[in-house]
C-alpha cells in the first residue's frame, strides 16, 4: 500500500524533529527541507501528497514557496506554519491558496487532523480527477463504435458541432445512443470541464419535472421544506441534456424556451430570476415537427432547438456495425469475468447479423452482456445468446418497421383462426368462407404444409406439417399442429 508523503521545511531543526516524530508515529513517510529553495529542489525530484512550511525564513519564505509551487503546477496541499498567530498572516496564506495554517506551539492532536483533512482532501481530489479521466476516455469521440456510412456522418457533425456552442437536437429510436453522443459532444466542447447534467422529460409528472429542471424555494409546494436548485443552474457553465423534450407540457416548453432566448428563469414559488450560463443538447425519438404540425409541440420552441439537428441510424440501417459493436461490449463484460469471455464464434456473429434489433444498440449491449455471463465458454456461442435472437432469421425493411404485407397478414389471421377452433380444418375453412382444399393450399404456400418454410419466419415457429391431399383423419383437430405459432 502507498504511504502518504509529507514535506516538513522550517528553518528551525527543533520544529523539524518535533513533527517529523509525531508524524512518522501515524505511519507517514515525512522528508525535510531547512529553506523554500531546498523544498522546491525536493518537490522536483519526487512531489510529496503534503508540504507543511514556517511562514516565516529566511530567503524563500513560505508564501513565496507556496506561489513558487502554484506557478509550476504542483496542487498538493500546503499547511503553513506561525509562530505569531496573527489573523492577518493566517489570511494571507488562506488567499494565496493554503489549505489551512497551525500556530506555533503546536497542539499535536489539532496538528494530526489538520494534517489529516488536508491528505484526505489530496486523495478525494485524485480520485475525482481519475473519475474525470476515466469519464473522458468513455466518452471521447474516438471511442464511439462503428465504421458504417451512417454512423461515420454522425461522428462528423459531432467534430463540428463540438466547436461551437449552438443548441443541438438529437433525433432516433430509444437505444440509438442519443446520450452518449451528447456526451461526446460535451466532452470535445469547451465546456468539457463543466458539468455534464441529464434531465428525462417524460420520467416525472409536470409538477416534478419542473421542481428538478428549475429548482423550488422554500414552501413553493406541500413538501418543500427547503429551497433547492434545480439540474438546470447545477449545469452552469456546462451541458444540459434534456432527453424526451418531445414530453414537455406546454407551460414548460415555454419556460425552457425562455431559458434559450434570455438564458434566465425563476425557481418555482420565486420572484427573483436567475440566469445561467448553459448549453441545451435535447433529444426525442418522436418527430418534432410532426408535433408542431399537429399542434402539440411548440413552433417557436421547436426552431430555436432546431439550429443543429442530428440524426441517429437506429441499428437495422448500419448492420455492418453489429460485430464491430458486439466486439466492443464482449471486451467490456469480458473482462471482469474468472475465466475471461474474448471473443464471439463465428455462427454468433451470423446470428447477431440477422436479428433486426428494434431496442437498437442498447438491446445489443443487454444481448452481449446476457451471454457473456451465461457461457461456460471463452467465446460466445449462437445459444449464448437470448431466444428471440438466435432462433430470429432475416427480416424484410418494411417488417423491421413494424409494417406487414398482405400476404403476412392473411397468414395470421388464418393461423388464429385455427387455433381458436382447435385446428379443425372444416370449420375454420368455413368461417373463413373458403374451400378447405383452399386452405390446405394456402398452408402449404406459407409453409405450414409438406415441410416448407417461408423465408421470412424463424424455423422454431413453424408447425408440424400436413398431409398434401385431404383426407377423413385429417377431420381430426389435433392432426394440425400449430401449437407453436
Amino acid at each position: 500500500m502507498h504511504r502518504l508523503t509529507i514535506l516538513i521545511v522550517d528553518d528551525d531543526a527543533e520544529t523539524q524533529a518535533l513533527l517529523q516524530d509525531a508524524l512518522l508515529k501515524e505511519e507517514y513517510c515525512v522528508d525535510t527541507a531547512a529553506d523554500g529553495k531546498i523544498a522546491l529542489d525536493m518537490v522536483a525530484r519526487q512531489a510529496p501528497d503534503l508540504v507543511i512550511s514556517d511562514i516565516n525564513m529566511p530567503g524563500l519564505d513560505g508564501l513565496g514557496l507556496l506561489g513558487e509551487l502554484r506557478s509550476r503546477g504542483h496542487d498538493m496541499p500546503v499547511i503553513l506554519m506561525t509562530a505569531y498567530g496573527s489573523l492577518k498572516t493566517a489570511v494571507d496564506g488562506i488567499r494565496a491558496g493554503a489549505f489551512d495554517y497551525l500556530s506555533k506551539p503546536f497542539i499535536m492532536d489539532d496538528v494530526r487532523l489538520v494534517v489529516h483533512r488536508a491528505l484526505e482532501h489530496t486523495q478525494l481530489s485524485r480520485q475525482n480527477q481519475q473519475l474525470k479521466e476515466q469519464l473522458r476516455d468513455r466518452y471521447r469521440f474516438d471511442n464511439l463504435v462503428g465504421s458504417s456510412p451512417a454512423v461515420v456522418s454522425v461522428y462528423k457533425s459531432i467534430a463540428r458541432v463540438a466547436q461551437t456552442d449552438s443548441t443541438v437536437l438529437l433525433e432516433g429510436e430509444s437505444g440509438t445512443g442519443k446520450e452518449l453522443i451528447a456526451r461526446a459532444i460535451h466532452v470535445n466542447s469547451a465546456r468539457s470541464t463543466g458539468p455534464f447534467v441529464t434531465v428525462d422529460g417524460g420520467a416525472l409528472t409536470e409538477t416534478l419535472l419542473e421542481s428538478e429542471l428549475f429548482g423550488h424555494e422554500r414552501g413553493a409546494f406541500t413538501g418543500a421544506v427547503s429551497s433547492k436548485k434545480g439540474l438546470l443552474e447545477k449545469a452552469h457553465l456546462g451541458t444540459c441534456f434534456l432527453d424526451e423534450v418531445a414530453d414537455l407540457s406546454p407551460a414548460l416548453q415555454g419556460k425552457l424556451l425562455r431559458v434559450i432566448q434570455e438564458k434566465e428563469f425563476r425557481r418555482v414559488g420565486s420572484t427573483m430570476t436567475t440566469t445561467v450560463d448553459v448549453r441545451i443538447i435535447a433529444a426525442s425519438k418522436k418527430d418534432l415537427s410532426s408535433l408542431v404540425q399537429a399542434g402539440t409541440f411548440r413552433e417557436d420552441l421547436y426552431y430555436r432547438l432546431n439550429v443543429v439537428t442530428i440524426r441517429i441510424p437506429p441499428l437495422r440501417e448500419r448492420m455492418e456495425d453489429v460485430p464491430l459493436l458486439a466486439q466492443h461490449f464482449v471486451q467490456i463484460y469480458g473482462s471482469s469475468k474468472p475465466k475471461p469471455v474474448t471473443g464471439m464464434s463465428a455462427d454468433a456473429i451470423s446470428v447477431l447479423t440477422r436479428y433486426w434489433w428494434p431496442g437498437n444498440v442498447r438491446e445489443l449491449e443487454h444481448a452481449i452482456e446476457r451471454a457473456v455471463a451465461l457461457t461456460p465458454h471463452p467465446i460466445i456461442y449462437p445459444e449464448d445468446l437470448p431466444h428471440a435472437v438466435h432462433t430470429a432469421t432475416v427480416q424484410t425493411a418494411a417488417q423491421a418497421q413494424g409494417w406487414v404485407t398482405l400476404e403476412e397478414l392473411e397468414r395470421e389471421h388464418i393461423v388464429r383462426v385455427l387455433k381458436h377452433h382447435h385446428q379443425d380444418l372444416g370449420r375454420s375453412a368455413a368461417i373463413l368462407g373458403i374451400h378447405r382444399k383452399t386452405l390446405l393450399r394456402k398452408l402449404r404456400q406459407y409453409g405450414l404444409a409438406n415441410g416448407q418454410r417461408t423465408k421470412y419466419l424463424p424455423p422454431d415457429i413453424l408447425s408440424t406439417p400436413v398431409h398434401s391431399e385431404p383426407s377423413h383423419e385429417m377431420s381430426n383437430p389435433r392432426e394440425l399442429d400449430l401449437s407453436r405459432l
